[in-house]
């Protein structure tokens, strides 16, 4: 039993009890402080110091709160504290402290509250846990969650999540956009409920498989929209894993293929015809000697070509075949011949009897003699195609055409925004690589809803036309753009040109739509006119994306609308007055 001196006996052990709180919180490698019933620091262990980057002699006596950040403070006063006197104890507070160096440490702190007799004897003891660390990690996987979020929802392909049995457990917003329901909605579902029922025995038979080594599977099959309809998709599956390889996911991306599904069909359903045709005709068979001489020729070709099968025997191809065609078809005969092919196709012209081409396909090989290999001659068959060379032709074009309408603005023939806007970033990309100007020239009708207004809609559309056709003129070089942009407004794109040859170019423009002498009532010049924004990048200014080029075009043009009009403005000229005005407020 310890004895105490009479009447100090408290007071001593008090005193001990410190000193040896003080030895101990010099040698833990935890961070420890303990605080007095005024919130000033009365002891700190020398790893808090260490992590603080204080000594001792600069903390003892200050309030605890002066190492917390003003919003910690705030937090601390208003929240924790009350708490944290009425219940004695506090666990995992989420403060930030300051270092001497001003660095910030995220920290947990869990404290007691020591009950004494009197409130101003008062004392807690706090263990304070770093984790700044940690909240930097659970930052950075936030942010990487919140980007792969990002690129799943704002991607054109379908993705969702589902467990093993086919529950959903998420879609992205292709999918919800694609199958006709919102997003939410499909958490619980069951794939299945997206399947035809004709299909769900092959889409068991997919799930069966990744139960084997295959951990990916792929197909294209239909897919059962929310409203009842299908459309066609290929899919991707893969098994998600855990630690112990066992399936916890599935995780199916798809890509829409309804429209070459559709295509697929149409040309499948063109080609039958094509061998219809082909199959209800009687195909030439014929024979070649080694001189590539006719030894034989069937009754075919006088519904096909027009020759008797004898006016033909002894006399080559060659008599037949389209001059430009000669020197190519000789190669492939003698290809035979040598032995270096086994089998060659030909698709040429060659002249009927009536003095008109038609095209013909021609499957050829060699003849050989069975015992020896040698060859003697060559055997073939041919069959007219010309309808299905027509058809080709005539598709051909239609998608020429087809490519032209998505590319070119119907009513004035220039290129549309589309096709500007994939120019823009092509011309962009190849002016940074090369170090090359590129300029652009936004143009916009002046008063063009009065014009409208006045003279009517196909007044403005032949406008319109008038003005495009100027723009044309004017822009004749490689490379050079002219489009509608959109309305009334045109942009031109000029690759290797600097900002004063674009303000040439946009002049020539002006005044070349001044001399039109379109009239125009409510203009002040009485006939149409033209304003003009032009702005470039080069070598040494550059901004990051294409559309920094056309904001400053974009700006100078409505410079130019402000400018009364019938005017052209060069986007450095905006920088120059914005400057002179900041001068003269000086």
């Amino acid at each position: 039993m310890t004895h105490w001196p009479p009447g100090s006996g408290e007071d001593i052990r008090s005193e001990l009890q410190q000193l040896t709180l003080d030895s101990w919180l010099k040698v833990t490698p935890a961070m420890f402080h303990s605080i007095d019933a005024r919130g000033r620091l009365i002891s700190v262990s020398d790893a808090w110091l260490a992590k603080l980057g204080y000594r001792r002699e600069e903390v003892l006596g200050r309030l605890s709160s002066d190492f917390l950040t003003p919003e910690s403070r705030k937090h601390a006063i208003e929240n924790i504290l009350p708490e944290f006197f009425l219940r004695g104890s506090c666990e995992n507070v989420e403060y930030d402290m300051v270092c001497k160096d001003g660095r910030i440490l995220s920290v947990l702190l869990s404290a007691i509250l020591q009950n004494e007799p009197l409130p101003d004897d008062r004392r807690s003891i706090a263990i304070i846990t770093d984790v700044t660390e940690l909240r930097a990690a659970q930052r950075r996987l936030s942010e990487s969650e919140a980007l792969y979020r990002c690129l799943v929802e704002d991607q054109s392909e379908l993705v969702a999540l589902t467990n093993p049995e086919g529950e959903i457990l998420f879609v992205n917003n292709a999918f919800a956009r694609t199958c006709g329901l919102p997003s939410q909605e499909f958490l619980g579902k069951s794939i299945f409920e997206f399947v035809r029922r004709e299909d769900h025995a092959a889409s068991l038979d997919r799930m069966r498989r990744f139960e084997t080594a295959d951990r990916t599977v792929t197909g294209e099959y239909p897919f059962r929209l929310w409203d009842g309809k299908t459309r066609w998709i290929s899919w991707t599956h893969r098994a998600v894993l855990d630690a112990h390889g066992k399936m916890t996911a599935i995780h199916s991306v798809g890509r829409d293929i309804e429209e070459r599904i559709v295509a697929d069909r149409r040309l499948k359903d063109s080609e039958s015809r094509f061998r219809l045709l082909a199959e209800n005709s009687t195909d030439v068979v014929f024979q070649l000697d080694t001189a590539l001489t006719h030894e034989y020729a069937s009754l075919a070709c006088k519904e096909i070509l027009g020759y008797e099968p004898e006016e033909l025997v002894g006399t080559t191809p060659f008599i037949l075949l389209h001059p430009s065609e000669a020197q190519r078809a000789a190669q492939i005969f003698q290809s035979l011949l040598d032995g270096s092919a086994d089998r060659q196709s030909i698709v040429t012209h060659v002249r009927h009897r009536k003095g008109h081409w038609i095209w013909i396909e021609g499957s050829l090989r060699p003849i050989k003699d069975p015992t020896t290999g040698a060859i003697s001659g060559i055997t073939g068959a041919l069959r007219d195609i010309s309808v299905r060379k027509f058809v080709e032709q005539q598709l051909a074009e239609a998608n020429r055409r087809l490519e032209t309408l998505v590319r070119e603005d119907s009513l004035t023939r220039l290129s549309n925004r589309r096709a500007f806007d994939l120019a823009l970033t092509k011309e962009y990309r190849r002016a940074q690589r090369d170090k090359a100007p590129l300029a652009l020239i936004m143009i916009d009708v002046d008063r063009f809803k009065p014009f409208n207004d006045r003279y009517g809609h196909p007044a403005g559309d032949d406008c319109l036309r008038r003005i495009s056709e100027t723009i044309k003129t004017l822009i004749r070089r490689p490379g050079d753009m002219a489009a509608r942009y959109g309305g009334e407004e045109f942009a031109v794109l000029l690759p290797g040109t600097n900002e004063l040859g674009a303000a040439i170019i946009a002049e020539k423009i002006r005044e070349a739509v001044l001399r039109l002498a379109i009239e125009h009532e409510a203009s002040p010049q009485r006939v149409v006119t033209i304003s003009a924004g032009v702005a470039s990048s080069g070598p040494k200014n550059f901004e990051r994306r294409p559309a920094a080029l056309l904001d400053r075009a974009d700006k100078a043009l409505y410079r130019a609308k402000d400018s009364n009009r019938n005017i052209s403005i060069v986007a450095s000229s905006l920088k120059t007055k914005k400057s002179a005005k900041s001068t003269a407020a000086a």
